[in-house]
């Protein structure tokens, strides 16, 4: 098996081998599916052609352009997830030094995984700034408050394999069993509680209020409805289905919709939100009247409610 990492603030993945095609009526439309953020990993399933068939770690298959990869071994792979890292905590400039003046390296964005640098003995850290580590082993810094606590596994990315569920590949390499994914995120990050996970999903969530809508994007400057619930799901340690519904082999399940509780999942005809409580959900909308990530609700009394979509509520998802 061959490994890569996503050199790029967002590399675009691509269902098919090529980024565009013709709808039904001959206009072109692109193939995208998602987006792999900067430092995070993937197999590389064939690396025959310019685009390069690829699987995330969280289990999404698609194209990449080569040029959007950096090619690791195994060894090196484990190596790089296995030193201390965090995430970009918003759109971040990577500067050569640590001062406003500094040159600028890269530009990532919230979600990006960064490996903590090492300082030099007798080096002070300077205030504000931690040195980090470019995926090509340059250092940078950056302000502290662009940071947060890396909080996912990537490990699938060596188990997955083709017939096996992504739990199941998850499971096997944290050593845990498929029903305890939940708990270990649980117990990882979130000192064991239901009750924290669920405010700290509601919370990220709130921080992309506004980000434009992009089909099939993820980054902090364009969302789709998926790419942003699953995305906050996996800042907060539980890695869930990419596309708006349940798919078995995923820690989602359906319930009642009266038994909704904040940070469960609400799943429409090919759309997906996340329910804050109170009636209240969050979602990314192509929507021409907002074309982004808002707040809407499910009660028809309140000035946020959209009867569209309560109408066409389908399932709500949990992982509980």
């Amino acid at each position: 098996m061959q490994y890569a990492l996503f050199d790029k603030p967002a590399a675009t993945i691509y269902d098919l081998p090529r980024p565009v095609e013709r709808d039904g009526e001959g206009r072109l439309r692109s193939t995208i599916g998602d987006e792999g953020l900067y430092g995070q990993s993937c197999q590389v399933l064939d690396d025959g052609g310019p685009m390069v068939q690829v699987r995330t770690f969280y289990g999404y298959p698609g194209y990449v352009r080569r040029e959007d990869l950096r090619f690791v071994t195994e060894e090196a792979l484990r190596a790089y997830l296995a030193a201390p890292a965090v995430m970009a905590a918003r759109a971040a400039d990577l500067l050569e030094s640590p001062q406003v003046a500094g040159v600028r390296l890269l530009t990532v964005g919230r979600g990006a995984r960064l490996r903590l640098a090492a300082l030099p003995a007798g080096e002070e850290k300077p205030a504000g700034w931690t040195k980090v580590l470019l995926a090509d082993g340059r250092a940078a810094w950056v302000w502290d408050k662009s940071l947060e606590p890396l909080c996912w596994e990537e490990d699938a990315v060596f188990t997955q394999r083709e017939g096996l569920p992504f739990d199941d590949a998850l499971a096997s390499a944290l050593g845990v069993g498929a029903g305890g994914l939940v708990r270990h995120a649980l117990d990882r990050w979130h000192g064991g509680s239901e009750a924290a996970f669920r405010r700290a999903v509601c919370e990220t969530a709130r921080k992309y209020l506004g980000v434009q809508y992009r089909w099939g994007g993820k980054a902090w400057d364009g969302v789709d409805c998926s790419g942003l619930v699953s995305n906050v799901y996996m800042q907060n340690g539980v890695l869930i289905y990419r596309n708006a519904r349940i798919e078995p082999g995923w820690p989602m399940h359906a319930i009642a919709r009266s038994q909704a509780q904040p940070g469960d999942a609400l799943y429409f005809p090919g759309h997906i939100a996340l329910y804050l409580g109170q009636g209240m959900y969050i979602h990314s909308t192509g929507a021409a009247a907002s074309g982004g990530v808002v707040l809407n609700s499910l009660d028809p009394a309140s000035t946020f409610y959209r009867a569209d979509l309560d109408e066409k509520l389908t399932a709500v998802g949990t992982i509980f």
